[in-house]
């Protein structure tokens, strides 16, 4: 018959105090209750637990052994009980976020030193790959969340719009188009284009709504990441598709200009994303309540 962890308590008050009415006492109960609890937790583990012959009263050596047992079950349940209070109050914790390249590059590494600095002792894991790629790792490994800039297509997951995005057409600062008040869309669609590769989440979103509008881009290179793309653009070997958020330090420093094209320019909703099936953590919580802010 498994230990009654009831009756072990109130034995182990028993063994702590030497007396049946201190540790009634200490555990606001009558001395009879005690008396009786010990009396049965005896007669479950068919061992005499305490030599009430001597006064106080003493631990048989079946006693000892389960008292020192009582005290490993307790330490650890306080344990327990301290970190749980820790991942409540976040004073522990992991948290791991799925991120898609240009979200895990330019708008999460902000939001996520906010986290930081407000919770020091989550432990922080990012997951950046392309939206497909991070949406299988959520349904197949322990992120708990993702933050995706394309299509979303899996069943059983709770996809939520999270912020609006804007892809605009860079080009080289020294660029001949550049310099033209607002370029007509003949000139742009006769330049060569870099682009994403295909697979990545902006190339996706960029060929259905421009292909919406009739409108299909040269491609003249593809890159791998948005990175790639500011740096050839920038050399001149062609204009670009990219996020607006992805390119404020190049602005601001002239590498890069944005071409005035009404007709080539793309908005989106940023996701995110969650399995509904995965209970949500403490550490998660507070980091939805911080995108929600940050929006």
């Amino acid at each position: 018959m498994p230990i009654n962890l009831h009756l072990l308590r109130l034995f182990a008050a028993v063994a702590e105090y030497q007396s049946f009415s201190r540790a009634a006492g200490a555990l606001y109960i009558s001395q009879p209750a005690v008396s009786k609890a010990v009396r049965e937790l005896e007669r479950q583990t068919g061992a005499t637990l305490l030599d009430r012959s001597r006064s106080p009263l003493a631990l048989t050596e079946a006693g000892e052994i389960l008292y020192r047992h009582a005290q490993q079950i307790f330490r650890t349940e306080h344990a327990a009980e301290i970190a749980l209070a820790h991942l409540r109050d976040l004073e522990q914790g992991r948290l791991a976020i799925g991120a898609s390249t240009t979200i895990g590059a330019y708008l999460l590494p902000p939001i996520l030193g906010a986290f930081h600095r407000r919770y020091p002792k989550i432990q922080l894991f990012l997951d950046i790959g392309h939206t497909r790629d991070i949406i299988e790792r959520l349904q197949s490994s322990p992120l708990d969340i993702a933050l995706v800039e394309g299509p979303v297509e899996a069943d059983g997951l709770e996809v939520t719009p999270w912020r609006e995005d804007e892809l605009v057409v860079i080009a080289a600062s020294d660029s001949p188009l550049g310099r033209a008040h607002a370029p007509s869309l003949k000139r742009i669609l006769a330049a060569p284009f870099v682009h994403r590769e295909s697979g990545s989440g902006t190339r996706q979103i960029i060929d259905e709504a421009l292909r919406a509008k009739g409108i299909t881009l040269p491609v003249t290179l593809e890159a791998a990441d948005t990175e790639t793309v500011k740096h050839l653009v920038s050399a001149g070997l062609g204009l670009g598709m990219v996020s607006a958020a992805a390119i404020a330090q190049e602005l601001e420093l002239g590498r890069l200009i944005v071409l005035d094209a009404p007709e080539l320019r793309v908005r989106r909703w940023l996701s995110r994303v969650q399995a509904p099936i995965r209970p949500v953590s403490s550490a998660l919580q507070a980091f939805l309540a911080l995108l929600d802010a940050e929006v």
